[in-house]
This record gives C-alpha cells, sequence and structure tokens, in this order.
C-alpha cells in the first residue's frame, strides 16, 4: 500500500502542529513571506525556490497566496520530500544544500523568489556563505530572497530577553505542551506507508550543527557580498527574523 495524499496530509498537518510547539507565530512567518513574493513578483505565476523545504510547509502557504505559483523545493530528507511530494505534487530536488553542486538540478530560466524557514541555521557559515552566492546569481534581477530564522544579535543582553519573551509567547497561545521533534519522528518512523522513505533516511549520513550561531549581523554581511542590492529585517518577533535580501 502507497502513501495517499489524505495520509501525507495528516502527517503534514501533525508536523504542523508540533512545530508551533517551537514557533507560535509560525503562520505569520508564512503569510509575510508570501506576502513579499507576492509584492515582488511581476507576473502572476512565479518561479519560487523553497531551500530546505520539508515536508511543503511553506510552499503550500504560497501558493495558497499565488495558485499559479511554479514551486521547487530542495531538501535532502526522503521522508519529508515524500509527504512534499504526495500531498502538494511540488517539483523537487532531492539534494544536500551543504553540496554546492545542488544548484546544478535547477531550471535554467531565472527565479523569482528564493525562501526558507527555520532550516538556514543548520549550514556553518561557509555553506551558508555559498548558497547565498548561489542565490545572488540564480535570481533575476529585482528578485528576492526570504530567509525566516531564530538569529542571535551582538546584543548579547538584548538577545538574553529572547528566552523569557519566547516562553511568555508559548503559554499565551497555549501551545508549550505540543508534540515536540523527537516524538513526531519517533511516531512517522513506524507509519508503514513510509518504510522505504524511513530506511533511505537511516542510512543516509548528514553532519550539519544544530545552530551555526551564524548572527543577525553575520546574515547581512554575507547578503551584501554576496552580491544582493540591499539585505534587511521585514519582520521580527524576539530572535526571530525575516530577511529580505533584493537581488
Amino acid at each position: 500500500m502507497s502513501l495517499t495524499p489524505t495520509l501525507a496530509q495528516a502527517w503534514i498537518d501533525r508536523w504542523d502542529r508540533q512545530q508551533e510547539g517551537y514557533l507560535p507565530d509560525r503562520e505569520i512567518m508564512f503569510a509575510v513571506i508570501a506576502d513579499a513574493v507576492a509584492a515582488k513578483a511581476d507576473r502572476p505565476d512565479p518561479l519560487v525556490l523553497d531551500v530546505a523545504c520539508g515536508p511543503g510547509s511553506l510552499g503550500a502557504r504560497i501558493r495558497e497566496r499565488l495558485p499559479l505559483a511554479r514551486v521547487i523545493g530542495v531538501d535532502a530528507d526522503p521522508v519529508l520530500l515524500e509527504l512534499a511530494r504526495t500531498a502538494y505534487g511540488f517539483e523537487l530536488v532531492d539534494r544536500n544544500l551543504a553540496d554546492p553542486a545542488w544548484i546544478a538540478e535547477l531550471p535554467t530560466e531565472p527565479i523569482d523568489a528564493i525562501v526558507s524557514t527555520t532550516a538556514l541555521h543548520w549550514l556553518y557559515p561557509d555553506q551558508l556563505a555559498a548558497l547565498y552566492a548561489q542565490s545572488a546569481k540564480l535570481l533575476r534581477p529585482g528578485g528576492i530572497l526570504l530567509n525566516g530564522d531564530d538569529m542571535a544579535t551582538r546584543a548579547t543582553d538584548i538577545d538574553q530577553l529572547h528566552q523569557a519573551i519566547g516562553t511568555g509567547q508559548l503559554e499565551r497561545e497555549g501551545v508549550g505542551d505540543r508534540e515536540n521533534w523527537e516524538q513526531w519522528w519517533t511516531a512517522i518512523t513506524a507509519e508503514p506507508e513510509l518504510a522505504t522513505a524511513v530506511a533511505e533516511r537511516d542510512d543516509r549520513r548528514w553532519e550539519h550543527p544544530s545552530d551555526s550561531g551564524a548572527t543577525y549581523e553575520q546574515h547581512l554581511k554575507l547578503l551584501h557580498e554576496a552580491g544582493f542590492r540591499t539585505a534587511e529585517s521585514i519582520w521580527q518577533y524576539g530572535r526571530r527574523r525575516i530577511i529580505a535580501a533584493v537581488n
């Protein structure tokens, strides 16, 4: 029995709920990114690249906002890619972003937007610099890169407020007792329809930090060095930010 769209969507919905236990304003982040893509797109059917796409949650929100958008997702996790493929039918590239050769799998036409949420902290600073440089080459003139993630700053005394702010937000939103990341993965590895993808995931070994520690200021510096014309935050809650960089 193969994975059905209904079952894939159920697992993605469960993924989204557990993610909200870490990011109560995750849907707001998605909406801000989708609005920014729509604002910068010069056509109703923009080509959007979702890097480290996971199960496709962000790409799905962008396509809800722009139904004609062509979304291409890039990720290296076979379980999450199978969920995205089955539930949303996205074009998918199964490549590790830490390998610069991932770019060879993409279409040759200029890309309108490159997006990512809560994923690029897994890249070491040199890998992040390479990704930003590649993104600047992939995007059309005037195209936009949008990265939503947790980003510390050099102002450590202010940065330390992040934990207190985050705890208060979880309590207000009532999501502090959600299933966590480890529990979700334990559950899905027992899903019979994903046995092949789970086995493939177990066979793969990729090293990455849980958080490379790249600060907000470092992100801006790397983006300018990559050739982006402008780069600045367009949304923030505590340390969570969305950086927009225009080519």
